[in-house]
């Protein structure tokens, strides 16, 4: 029989004592939210995050939250904290900053000045400590820490946040990347920025050089208009009608600039085909022209001529087989910011587009660059139409203009290399190539077109490669997002992070390239790993980043052999929930084994942080995704490397409009598991007997939600469950291993399934007036679906595992009661128009098929309360009050409590815009209302939706 410890009788040695840090006691963590929304505008945030782009943005106030709180002593006041980190003004206050802070925040609409006025000091990441603070502080960890300041090491530091704060500390700090991209944009900001310092004038010089160049190559290929260059393009494709052989273009829509009015029209001459500009609807109505309308519609392209369509199968073996041409179909001209005109393309334009084709396919160079195969991913959406290779993803003109910029460097790069050393070189190389490689995103066949603006969009807006039925092309010489405005940006930002590092007289930060679980450190050498790790199948960094280190590979191949050598990204190390580079099993689905992968390279991550770091050392985590199964597998991966989770804390730090995640993927805020490295492993503990700590984790969870909800926090629901994780992870890893009544382990998913029911009762305890308990557990998850995300379309993993809380399979409920749909990986909720037969329709013959509408109102029982309430509220808006009242009264719904309890919590959860809410509060007034004796004012009480709202860049 396995001998079994009572819950946190943990095994260690009692004489090693690890020093108490900041994180591991009460933080600010209202105040570090209300900054982090506050530095969420693109328009302040820390200018390293706009030299070159990299896909996580953690904002300034949290990251250093997190550093500091992992090195500084426990005792530190949240005050002196706060000043540490740039929060809070110069002057001496009345209350705390943290409450200062709270209050400037809650006033904020009624201020008359800017947001920096109204709070009375800078943005965080503007400003560090003054000398004599910063070197108290220095001061106080070297007592602390034995002599000497700690070494923070961060192992993927993607793009730098967590590295260039802890050098702002002059800090030892130690960058590792195995993204080479992302390497680059690291070694720019912590290196280059503070030993090599401005470079303005050099880079003045050497892009004038270059635009010389290119504008001498290129100019011809972009005829202007009036002495205006044009700046984008509607570009789309023409095949031929497979039936009838007339020319048909490829579009979904004809928008070009819709807050303008403006859309290209085609126009069918015999078997011509051209395009004109008009506008919408005041030069044609749009009944006559609907530019929403395009010849493409999910897939399937109809022709204009003979109405024949051609199905999506077809369409892709189409364009895979290369039968297409490129259109240009439109130009955009910006002879002043603010001031730009669309025209068709004319003769000169088609002239130019054709001796470009030409060109790339005459010059031998041309003809192969990136002729390399691309890496085709899970999530990868344009290579079944053909986009194989990375040349593929330009057209021949924008292919020309990226080479000739490659061109004009590579004229210059010998003479940069002789005129300075060699590290001022490698800088100005490296910024030189960071200005035309930016501009790949914005330029290529996979870009869509801004319709709000009538410009080019991100091809990496949703971080994966979908392939575009019609898209952006831009001159890269004139206008927005030219080579000019993206070296303005570069120049500005980069010069921003030297100031932002001048204050520091020695450079005491290691930058590395390679594999976070393999690094070049000695043992018990590192006092704190801060971490914001990859999470699961969130984002796909290798795959997405190779469009740019193919143009690094060609930029900087020769000057920094070792990173750009590959032909692509590492993908076999990298730490990603990636199904492409699995095989599926008989006993498993490539998802399972990829889920089974990551986990093991998160555990080689942490086994390697936990290697590295000395005996009691701090590990402290970032972490923001929602799903259930990727917390399990960090929390498994953090155990099974041998540490303890010793402090939770949840801050609301995201970006609300953050790019590239996978949807609904990312929390809106970050929670940070503070983990030590004890004296004792895993192996060494007694188990735990899950029943012996299972009602503590609801207990703590529980408590948990309560003090949010109490606290005034900028927090949604779904925030409130997932910083439920925190603490219920903290019991259970405390406790591990822990395992059943039958000996077998119980993973950290139980604890976390049981934390998301706890907080799921406190919420329906304070924001229902009646509880569920009796209605069945079907209408019951809806409810509680509604109460928790208060919108119809929710991540289709968290709605299963809410319904397997309240024992619901909603898997094996959905084809039956059609309560819910399924668009990827969203789950939608279902109201009472798609799940009632119409009664009017059924009364009157019309056939509507019982299996799309699986409620029959004429029924007089009903399986589910919900159900019901869809029926009636079905009959209301069909056949009106009188009927509804019969129709209530005779199927005695009026005495069934379960039936009323479901009408009231539904009018307290739905919103107000959603169809079912009006007809929910006509149900409970007028004579319904009296037969159903339901107190309206208390259920129309809007206090609980108003709950739901949070803070975004608006409120600012």
């Amino acid at each position: 029989m396995t001998s079994h410890k009572q819950s946190g009788d943990i095994q260690q040695d009692e004489e090693f004592e690890p020093r108490p840090v900041k994180a591991e006691g009460v933080l600010p963590l209202k105040a570090a939210g209300i900054e982090s929304l506050k530095e969420a505008n693109p328009e302040v945030m820390s200018p390293h995050r706009n030299i070159f782009r990299w896909f996580a943005r953690r904002p300034t106030a949290a990251t250093r939250l997190a550093i500091l709180s992992s090195v500084l002593p426990k005792e530190t006041s949240n005050d002196e904290l706060l000043k540490l980190m740039g929060v809070g003004p110069r002057r001496n206050l009345d209350s705390s900053i943290e409450d200062y802070v709270v209050e400037k925040y809650a006033t904020k609409d009624s201020r008359s000045g800017s947001v920096t006025d109204h709070f009375g000091y800078d943005y965080p990441h503007r400003t560090v400590p003054d000398e004599d603070r910063l070197s108290r502080f220095q001061e106080e960890l070297e007592d602390f820490w034995g002599g000497s300041l700690p070494t923070v090491l961060d192992p993927t530091a993607g793009g730098g946040t967590i590295p260039l704060e802890a050098a702002r500390y002059g800090l030892p700090t130690i960058s590792n990347e195995l993204n080479p991209v992302a390497w680059l944009l690291n070694k720019t900001i912590l290196d280059f920025a503070q030993d090599v310092g401005s470079l303005e004038d050099e880079l003045d010089q050497w892009m004038a050089e270059i635009e010389s160049y290119v504008v001498s190559q290129l100019s011809d290929f972009f005829p202007k208009k009036g002495g205006v260059a044009p700046n984008h393009y509607f570009r789309a494709y023409r095949i031929s009608c497979p039936s009838c052989g007339e020319p048909v273009p490829i579009t979904n829509t004809w928008w070009f600039n819709r807050r303008r009015g403006i859309a290209v029209r085609p126009k069918y001459d015999d078997d011509d085909l051209r395009y004109e500009i008009v506008n919408v609807p005041d030069e044609v109505p749009k009944s006559e022209f609907d530019p929403g309308e395009g010849t493409v519609s999910g897939g399937d392209i109809e022709c204009p001529h003979c109405g024949v369509v051609t199905e999506r199968d077809d369409a892709v073996k189409i364009f895979n087989q290369g039968e297409f041409e490129y259109e240009v179909c439109a130009v955009r001209y910006e002879a002043d910011i603010g001031k730009t005109e669309y025209y068709p393309a004319d003769e000169s334009e088609r002239e130019a587009i054709s001796r470009a084709k030409e060109k790339i396919e005459s010059d031998l160079r041309l003809a192969t660059l990136l002729d390399q195969d691309r890496y085709i991913g899970y999530y990868d959406r344009s290579a079944p139409y053909g986009i194989k290779q990375w040349r593929d993803i330009f057209s021949p003109r924008q292919l020309l203009s990226h080479a000739t910029y490659l061109e004009a460097f590579e004229s210059i790069k010998p003479d940069i290399k002789e005129e300075y050393e060699q590290k001022k070189a490698e800088s100005i190389l490296t910024l030189l190539s960071f200005i035309p490689i930016k501009l790949v995103d914005r330029n290529t066949r996979l870009v869509p077109i801004d319709a709000s603006y009538g410009c080019a969009n991100q091809m990496l807006g949703n971080n994966n490669f979908s392939f575009k039925w019609h898209f952006a092309e831009t001159n890269m010489m004139a206008g927005t997002y030219s080579y000019q405005t993206e070296a303005e940006n570069v120049i500005k930002n980069y010069e921003e992070v030297v100031s932002y590092l001048s204050h520091l007289d020695e450079n005491k930060t290691t930058i590395r390239q390679g594999d976070a679980a393999d690094l070049p450190l000695d043992d018990s050498s590192i006092e704190a790993v801060v971490i914001d790790p990859p999470y699961g199948d969130n984002l796909m960094y290798a795959e997405i980043s190779d469009a740019f280190y193919v143009w690094f590979r060609e930029y900087l191949g020769d000057v920094f052999p070792e990173p750009f050598s590959p032909q692509s990204t590492n993908k076999e190390d990298e730490a990603v929930e990636n199904p492409v580079i699995v095989s599926e099993t008989e006993d498993s689905s490539t998802s399972e084994l990829a889920r089974a992968r990551y986990e093991n390279k998160m555990k080689d991550i942490f086994a390697e942080s936990h290697r590295v770091l000395e005996e009691g050392g701090v590990l402290t985590i970032y972490f923001t995704d929602k799903e259930v199964q990727a917390w399990d597998s960090l929390t498994m991966s953090i155990i099974e490397a041998g540490f303890l989770i010793t402090a939770t804390h949840t801050i609301t730090s995201e970006m609300p409009q953050r790019i590239g995640v996978k949807e609904d993927a990312s929390a809106d805020s970050t929670l940070l598991l503070t983990c030590r490295k004890p004296a004792s492993s895993p192996d060494e503990r007694t188990p735990t007997l899950w029943s012996d700590i299972r009602e503590e984790t609801r207990q703590v969870a529980r408590e948990n939600a309560t003090e949010l909800l109490s606290g005034d926090y900028n927090f949604t629901k779904t925030d409130m469950i997932i910083s439920s994780f925190g603490p219920t992870l903290r019991v259970f890893t405390e406790a591990y291993p822990v395992v059943d009544k039958h000996d077998e382990v119980v993973r950290p998913k139980q604890a976390l399934e049981e934390a998301r029911k706890a907080v799921t009762e406190v919420l329906v305890e304070r924001e229902l007036e009646d509880s569920l308990d009796e209605v069945d557990s079907l209408s019951k998850w809806y409810v509680l679906s509604w109460l928790v995300y208060g919108r119809e379309d929710i991540p289709y993993d968290e709605a299963r595992q809410l319904g397997l809380g309240v024992g619901v399979q909603i898997d094996e409920i959905k084809n039956e009661t059609k309560i819910w749909g399924k668009s990827r990986d969203t789950l939608l909720l279902k109201g009472q128009d798609y799940r009632v037969r119409d009664y009017s329709a059924l009364e009157t013959g019309e056939k509507r098929r019982k299996r799309a509408y699986p409620i029959d109102p004429r029924d007089t029982s009903f399986v589910n309360d919900i159900d019901a309430v869809h029926a009636a509220l079905n009959v209301l808006k069909t056949k009106g009050g009188d009927f509804a009242w019969n129709w209530i009264q005779d199927r005695g719904l009026h005495e069934h409590p379960e039936f009323k309890k479901t009408i009231k919590s539904l009018i307290q959860v739905l919103p107000e815009n959603h169809d079912d809410y009006e007809l929910l509060i006509n149900l409970v007034s007028g004579e319904t209302g009296e037969l159903l004796d339901i107190e309206t004012e208390t259920v129309m009480n809007q206090e609980s939706k108003q709950s739901n709202d949070k803070t975004t860049l608006d409120d600012f």
